[in-house]
């Protein structure tokens, strides 16, 4: 269902953390990483083990609601970054603890490339290749072709999803958010203005917790 192409979108991904307002991606804190929650590990059929944090499930972020780049921040201090959906497994993982929570939505790391260095020619067009995940730097498959990824039907226009439905309101739904059966649809992926406030999933990040290793000999992580 979710068979991403891995692609390195390093230099990408570093114009993505400036947003309009001058706002840029939080390296990670040592300590913090160390005391770092985590409810729950999964292993992916990848063998790729991370842990995660739900901020519904924990007292001091259990009503919290976040844009997408704080979500992202609040997870990055910890070696954490949004999650990354890379894996039919991982989405069902991830889904499963959405509905146990009765969470309405939450924010991924899923972004489109539409910003300064997106005018690649195998990004185009931006809302059918453009789309990648944030925190690990894998693309998404094609939008077009829907067993690529985990794309509701619908949506508030009745259209199926990424749909872009604020473009009309000057606001470019560049984020990809988890929305539990708002349109009666199910758990489903949608494409969301980026400035919506959302409860979010963090997970390991192998290059944040490396860095923070080689920086910090005899850290415990």
């Amino acid at each position: 269902m979710i068979r991403h192409v891995t692609l390195v979108l390093a230099a990408l991904m570093a114009l993505a953390c400036v947003a309009s307002a001058q706002r840029r991606l939080a390296l990670p804190d040592p300590r913090s990483c160390s005391n770092r929650v985590r409810h729950s590990t999964y292993r992916d059929a990848r063998g790729v083990l991370h842990s995660y944090f739900f901020s519904w499930e924990h007292g001091a972020t259990r009503s919290l609601e976040v844009d997408w780049l704080d979500a992202r921040n609040i997870c990055r201090r910890h070696c954490m970054d949004a999650v990354s959906l890379e894996t039919p497994q991982e989405n069902e993982f991830v889904k499963q603890r959405i509905a146990r929570g009765n969470v309405r939505f939450i924010w991924t790391s899923g972004r489109k490339c539409n910003f300064a260095g997106c005018d690649r020619a195998d990004l185009q067009p931006p809302n059918v290749n453009g789309w990648f995940w944030s925190g690990s730097g894998a693309k998404i498959g094609p939008t077009t072709q829907r067993n690529t990824g985990d794309w509701s039907y619908t949506g508030g226009y009745g259209q199926a999803q990424p749909d872009n439905r604020e473009a009309a309101q000057g606001n470019d739904e560049s984020c990809l958010s988890i929305l539990n059966n708002f349109y009666n649809d199910g758990i489903k992926w949608h494409d969301v203005a980026c400035h919506h406030v959302k409860p979010f999933v963090c997970e390991d990040s192998d290059e944040l917790l490396n860095f923070v290793r080689s920086r910090n000999p005899g850290i415990r992580l």
